[in-house]
């Protein structure tokens, strides 16, 4: 495997590490870490993810970012348009996010000009109304968004994954049935009205938590990484 890092703004935190295969790349993974949108974690959580890809014939593009507890909710939107924009890859592009990266990495699916092949929320914070109602994450929402979600804000209801659809950009939608109830209810409630809202998704729901769905050993991820393969392959 080949690893280097690019740039994609002057901030420590605006770049990508790529890992590359020894071989040709099947497809591109770019990778959006969560934390609940929060400075102290870090694209560090998807290193493993990674290098599992690479291992497989998949180059990974682990994106850092500016975090809205910082650097607020407008510099961490346009950072992920900003890195999707910065990848460069002739191969299928499948964007990868996990908690509060699952919706991160659906926004930007949306908004993008050339959508990605695939987007894939793992155990995402992908209905910011209902995560914040109930107050995930100790807040997570009101914190990154800077105040309380509001549907009467153009800016949080484009935020929120849920309150967007149809997205019309094929998506994976995954939860592991031992993650926290609120999480794996919020995955099913989008998958089933993402569907009658005519997007095409395959949804992926198996035992593990929160953390086994981006552990590259578990079977919860391989089962993941399978609905993935078919996609790309298809």
């Amino acid at each position: 495997m080949a690893q280097d890092t690019i740039r994609y703004g002057s901030h420590p935190d605006q770049y990508i590490d790529i890992t590359r295969p020894d071989g040709e790349s099947r497809w591109s993974a770019v990778l959006v870490h969560g934390g609940y949108w929060r400075s102290k974690y870090t694209a560090e959580l998807m290193e493993p993810m990674a290098d599992a890809l690479a291992a497989s014939g998949v180059t990974a593009w682990n994106v850092e970012y500016r975090r809205p507890d910082q650097h607020g909710w407008a510099a961490t939107t346009s950072d992920l348009a900003d890195a999707l924009a910065a990848v460069g890859s002739e191969t299928p592009v499948v964007v990868i996010g996990h908690s509060a990266g699952g919706q991160l990495a659906l926004r930007v699916a949306a908004d993008a000009s050339s959508p990605p092949a695939l987007a894939v929320s793992l155990a995402g914070v992908i209905d910011l109304e209902k995560a914040h109602q109930l107050g995930l994450g100790d807040g997570a929402v009101e914190n990154a968004l800077g105040h309380p979600w509001s549907a009467d804000d153009a800016d949080d209801v484009a935020s929120s994954p849920r309150h967007r659809l149809p997205l019309r950009v094929p998506q994976v939608i995954a939860c592991g049935h031992d993650d926290d109830p609120h999480l794996l209810a919020i995955s099913r409630d989008y998958a089933r009205t993402a569907i009658e809202a005519g997007d095409d998704i395959d949804e992926v729901s198996a035992p593990g938590d929160h953390f086994d769905i981006i552990a590259p050993q578990h079977r919860l991820w391989a089962q993941v990484l399978a609905a993935v393969e078919h996609r790309v392959a298809s």
